[in-house]
């Protein structure tokens, strides 16, 4: 292949790559696949292949010392010329196009329920969640950290209320008190013997989305609410922790089940 198409070719295959990467970030998009530590570093990928792509663009070959220009030497950098950039190209591109950027209630299904927070890869005894609401080990009075709504609820997250029925200090912050949770909601399947439950869900990621575990906790109500599977519902009720097959649920009685809309950040960590 001629060097000077072979490299374009190249040169074409870096730019993709980086343009993706960029857009990616700057749309938000990356949020629902990768932990927000790893954000600026995909930026900053993008931004050098870019670079790259740019240099090796606008880089034409030189003049060998035997005195032939690159075309003497035949060879492209894929070794497939045409054929490795659509390989390279064209499964990055659908998969931009097609993917969801969101889970869907079979996906969370298939990962499991995470409904025992012993469960939770990179659990911590006393180590609550990154955003969540509860300070650690903390002896001070809890309403001096812990987030409330106007109307004074306690503004909490589901790997919350998995923390603090394993903890009984933690647990005390909550027991019976009026609490608002975001999430998305999903029929529950079991521990649902009246039938008149549901479970609060939202995914728990450790790194990427490769990880993502689906944290639940269940909602019991008068009446389910008429609405579809992983609609994002605000919550508001009493949260308690019961005893049901030898160890303490998070339960929330609820109020008051509302459609509301996502989170800026969908996922907890």
């Amino acid at each position: 292949m001629n060097p000077i198409l072979s490299r374009f070719l190249a040169s074409g295959v870096l730019l993709i790559w980086g343009v993706v990467l960029v857009f990616f970030y700057a749309s938000g998009r990356i949020a629902s696949y990768l932990h927000p530590t790893f954000h600026i570093y995909t930026l900053l990928s993008g931004v050098v292949l870019l670079l790259v792509a740019l240099v090796l663009l606008f880089t034409f070959p030189a003049e060998h010392a035997c005195g032939c220009s690159g075309h003497c030497h035949a060879g492209s950098p894929f070794g497939g010329g045409v054929l490795s950039l659509l390989v390279l190209t064209v499964p990055l591109l659908v998969a931009t196009k097609v993917s969801p950027g969101t889970f869907g209630a079979t996906a969370m299904r298939n990962r499991g329920l995470v409904e025992n927070i012993a469960d939770l890869p990179g659990y911590s005894p006393g180590a609550p969640s990154e955003n969540g609401s509860v300070a650690e080990g903390t002896m001070m009075d809890p309403d001096l950290y812990l987030k409330k709504n106007a109307t004074g609820q306690i503004v909490a997250e589901t790997v919350d209320l998995l923390f603090a029925a394993s903890d009984e200090v933690m647990r005390e912050d909550f027991e019976n008190k009026e609490v608002e949770i975001l999430g998305q909601l999903l029929p529950a399947r079991t521990g649902n013997p009246a039938g008149d439950r549901f479970n609060l869900v939202r995914l728990f990621v450790i790194c990427c989305a490769a990880d993502a575990r689906s944290v639940g906790i269940a909602v019991q109500t008068k009446s389910l609410p008429d609405l579809p599977e992983m609609t994002w519902v605000k919550v508001r009720g009493k949260a308690t922790f019961p005893l049901e097959g030898g160890r303490r649920v998070p339960l929330v009685l609820a109020e008051s089940v509302t459609e509301t809309d996502p989170p800026s950040d969908t996922f907890l960590y």
